[in-house]
């Protein structure tokens, strides 16, 4: 009987050893941390009021990532979930019903309800980036107003009387 447990005794390590290198080595790797921040302007001066949206292009896997700008500048958190890869970008206004509730200071440097992106760098948008795992990801873009726009300031705040 003495012999008996210790001819077992390798088993039991062998099998405990077995497992705890399958349960280390079966957990994916942690993924990396994928943020991007940037600017977006339009003729020079910053835009606000406005939505930044990253769809992933080709073999880039994940979500699409939308996050507000306001004087100009953007951030996609971590936990947006974003990988590694390309982008087309997409730039459009918040809509004016969104936009009434937008706190006074961050509207006052928003241009009118009525002003649209072109559909240049919205719908039909060709502006792309590569965000890459544990990096800064710093983008810049410039955008502009449809032409039917093209008086409007982006920092003219648009009052209306009812």
């Amino acid at each position: 009987m003495h012999l008996n447990a210790r001819f077992n005794m390798p088993i039991w390590i062998a099998l405990i050893g077995g497992i705890g290198i399958c349960l280390t080595g079966c957990n994916p790797p942690p993924s990396p941390t994928l943020t991007a921040s940037g600017t977006v302007v339009v003729r020079g001066k910053p835009l606000s009021g406005a939505v930044i949206t990253l769809e992933p292009m080709r073999e880039t896997k994940g979500p699409n990532a939308s996050v507000p700008i306001f004087d100009g500048r953007f951030e996609v958190p971590a936990d947006a979930g974003l990988h590694g890869g390309m982008y087309r970008v997409r730039i459009a206004m918040i809509p004016a019903e969104i936009r009434k509730a937008i706190p006074a200071d961050q509207a006052k440097s928003m241009p009118p309800d009525d002003a649209m992106i072109d559909p240049a760098f919205d719908a039909s948008s060709q502006l792309t980036c590569e965000l890459k795992p544990d990096h800064a990801n710093a983008l810049a873009f410039a955008v502009e107003f449809l032409s039917s726009d093209q008086n409007h300031s982006p920092n003219q705040t648009h009052s209306s009387s009812l």
